[in-house]
């Protein structure tokens, strides 16, 4: 795979948070031609002016990727956007600068100053954290029970989510019908099962700790539901040492054995009359 040393921009953002005005405004003025990153209809991008920009669009959507890829390695004046970076393929976004533009609809401000009693329009499309705050602070429950309904988080996530910030005894019987009931039932139960007036910091899961066990386990010639044998065998001097000689520092010092340091071999400046 050619590479190459130019970082070329692409800006990250929701639908109008002017990511595509900030690309144009990086183009800085030339005569540019926008591109559908799904339909790159141009054959032979050789004979493109060199002086000429090209604005991608959407590469997060079913992008051609040989053809982008080609017009990265060939021209200098490319931008892109897309609506969010994990759909960006790898070998583009390695390429490129991202800027996040975030997810404020911008459209909407100007919609509002235009027209000041219109109504706002409601982007549904939700991240697990925005249901989980929407859950937790929102007392308007019909409201909450749409989002959720729209957007169907796995239930145990959207639980594991939940738990850390509610009293277990509300979440108690829509947990004992999760996969028993249909998910729309389950949604229901679990929305209205809080009030939604969340006081306080928003608390949410923590991945568990890393146990050594099966690894030392493991070192040592066991099974992890085995480990029960290990003080036993330690009592062993032979088998002592052996268990030292197999594991490194830190795994000594969990058992409580004391690894011995490597000996450093000293050179000592010596003259020849030494000899």
């Amino acid at each position: 795979m050619k590479t190459v040393n130019k970082k070329f921009k692409i800006f990250c953002g929701g639908v109008g948070s002017g990511k595509t005005t900030s690309a144009i405004k990086e183009l800085n003025g030339r005569p540019f031609i926008t591109l559908q990153a799904n339909d790159i209809w141009i054959e032979d991008i050789y004979s493109y002016p060199k002086n000429h920009g090209i604005l991608i669009e959407e590469v997060n959507y079913k992008p051609d990727k040989d053809k982008i890829l080609k017009i990265l390695y060939v021209l200098d004046n490319v931008v892109l956007t897309s609506l969010n970076e994990k759909d960006v393929p790898k070998a583009i976004m390695n390429l490129c600068q991202r800027k996040r533009k975030g997810q404020v609809d911008y459209r909407q401000r100007v919609i509002k100053n235009a027209a000041p009693n219109s109504v706002e329009v409601v982007k549904y499309e939700k991240s697990i954290y925005e249901l989980t705050e929407a859950f937790l602070n929102n007392s308007n429950r019909q409201k909450v029970l749409e989002l959720v309904k729209y957007n169907k988080p796995a239930d145990l996530q959207f639980l594991s989510w939940v738990q850390p910030n509610v009293d277990v005894r509300c979440l108690s019987f829509a947990d004992s019908i999760m996969r028993k009931w249909s998910m729309d039932y389950f949604y229901e139960v679990l929305v209205y099962s809080y009030h939604g007036n969340h006081v306080g910091r928003l608390e949410f899961p923590k991945r568990n700790s890393y146990s050594p066990v099966p690894k030392i386990c493991n070192k040592l010639g066991l099974k992890a539901k085995d480990s029960y044998l290990v003080k036993s065998l330690l009592q062993n001097e032979d088998y002592k040492n052996w268990a030292i000689s197999k594991l490194d520092k830190d795994e000594c010092k969990i058992l409580g054995l004391k690894k011995p340091r490597k000996k450093s071999i000293r050179l000592v400046n010596t003259k020849l009359g030494d000899w």
